[in-house]
């Protein structure tokens, strides 16, 4: 049994791709979530845990187009916990098969942009054309202060 999770976390690892069986396409990277708490007025890391995640398919080359190592995200996925031996030494793997990956916006900013096939699925072209999509490319969506006048 798997248990769905989300983390929050940083890359210790550029993304790596290869095609498993049938030519799927699977990224990995190395994945560090540290537990920081606010002690005495100052941040103390308290634990970190080391994940090593999965992705597959077109959430995988997503992943190899966007990601690289030291950056920010937030994984969601299934988690597995697996014991190990291999020349007499035992030990346990945590891993990720990720669902979801994005931006952690705590710490920075970011620019949503469709792949083609998304954006062709949905009326319009690749660079947002032909749509009122507020999360389309080069289209500029209402302040909350303009909404109102």
């Amino acid at each position: 049994m798997s248990d769905l999770i989300a983390v929050p976390g940083n890359l210790t690892s550029p993304p790596t791709r290869q095609s498993v069986s049938g030519g799927v396409t699977m990224v990995t990277f190395g994945l560090a979530s540290t537990e920081r708490r606010f002690d005495n007025g100052t941040w103390t890391d308290v634990h970190t845990n080391f994940y090593n995640v999965s992705v597959f398919r077109k959430l995988g080359e997503h992943a190899y187009a966007s990601l690289e190592k030291g950056q920010r995200v937030i994984v969601a996925g299934k988690l597995k916990v697996r014991h190990w031996e291999a020349s007499g030494r035992t030990g346990t793997s945590v891993d990720l098969e990720a669902s979801s990956i994005g931006p952690d916006l705590m710490f920075g900013v970011a620019t949503f942009v469709k792949d083609g096939r998304a954006a062709e699925v949905e009326g319009r072209s690749a660079d947002g054309a032909g749509g009122t999509d507020g999360w389309a490319p080069g289209e500029a969506s209402a302040t909350p202060a303009e909404e109102a006048s």
